[in-house]
């Protein structure tokens, strides 16, 4: 038998556990979906790990802390971020076709109750996100909404040094603008998303990886409150982040996300980004990054129509 645990080890025999699956245990699923169910099991063990290694002798809770605490993903193209882009689409989800749009974001987090380590590196946070997404068309002189995208949440983070796992409850949903169903006669789809997300990032400590300061991640969402499909959605995501200035102003840093999900016929959606960190701003980082999107359209209610954009905007951390 490879795995031998016990009362000894109970990490080890808890990885075992997980990798030594009976034959025929994985049955045939989309990639998007085998991959969060697979990493939702690695993350109970991950959490595991972080509970385990996380010296909670001389810890303190605080309420509010005034640390920012809760992270965020560079690319991600709905993460909790304030910022003004000017966008090209071509082709665009929307009807107006190629040209020039302007999407804008206002966002909200704050961590709520913090119980870190005598060090103040290990934590466990719990806190609240929150975002409002708009794009207006500049193809006719009203600069008519197209669409809002709202997103809510409440992430549960373990930070361990450099890395983190963060798991939290997950709701978007998506409107169609008025302006824009007048013009087109169109309905709304009732897009929506409300389940649970989870990423695991971490950043290696060899040396080359340190010096370009490279960080990996990996997560997924399951979605068992899923509109218009009115069923369970799973939904992957991966990427990487180089920043080897560590947020130094008028440095550069680059950050590519990749997310899919089941059943979806248009593939992956691959959103890069390439800036340089600016002056903070109430003592917060402001960035000001060139973005390239191709895939399904960020868009809740055209994601199932491909686009490819590039945009130029700022992007704040408030």
């Amino acid at each position: 038998m490879l795995c031998a645990g016990g009362r000894a080890d109970p990490i080890g025999s808890a990885l075992c556990l997980w990798i030594q699956r009976p034959p025929g245990y994985w049955p045939r699923r989309s990639i998007a979906r085998s991959w969060t169910l697979g990493l939702s099991q690695l993350a109970a063990v991950v959490f595991v790990l972080f509970a385990g290694a996380t010296d909670v002798s001389g810890s303190r809770v605080d309420v509010f802390p005034k640390k920012d605490w809760l992270p965020l993903l560079l690319a991600a193209p709905r993460g909790p971020v304030t910022k003004a882009q000017l966008v090209y689409a071509e082709p665009n989800s929307a009807a107006y076709g190629a040209g020039p749009a302007g999407e804008v974001a206002i966002s909200a987090r704050t961590p709520v109750v913090l119980l870190s380590d005598s060090t103040g590196t290990d934590a466990i946070v719990i806190g609240i996100e929150g975002a409002a997404f708009a794009r207006f068309s500049f193809a006719v002189i009203t600069r008519e909404l197209v669409n809002t995208d709202w997103v809510f949440a409440v992430p549960l983070v373990w930070h361990r040094g450099s890395h983190w796992l963060r798991l939290r409850y997950y709701h978007t949903s998506s409107h169609l603008g008025d302006e824009y169903q007048q013009r087109f006669g169109l309905s709304s789809i009732n897009y929506s998303r409300d389940g649970v997300d989870f990423v695991g990032f971490v950043r290696p400590r060899a040396a080359m990886a340190k010096c370009l300061g490279l960080g990996l991640y990996a997560g997924g969402l399951w979605s068992p409150n899923s509109h218009p499909e009115e069923g369970v959605v799973y939904r992957g995501r991966m990427g990487v982040e180089l920043d080897p200035f560590g947020g130094e102003r008028w440095r550069p840093y680059v950050a590519l996300d990749a997310e899919r999900e089941a059943g979806a016929k248009l593939g992956s959606r691959m959103t890069a980004q390439s800036g340089i960190w600016l002056p903070r701003v109430q003592g917060q980082p402001l960035r000001l990054a060139l973005e390239f999107m191709q895939g399904p359209s960020a868009m809740g209610q055209f994601t199932q129509r491909t686009t490819r954009r590039v945009a130029l905007g700022l992007f704040w951390n408030p």
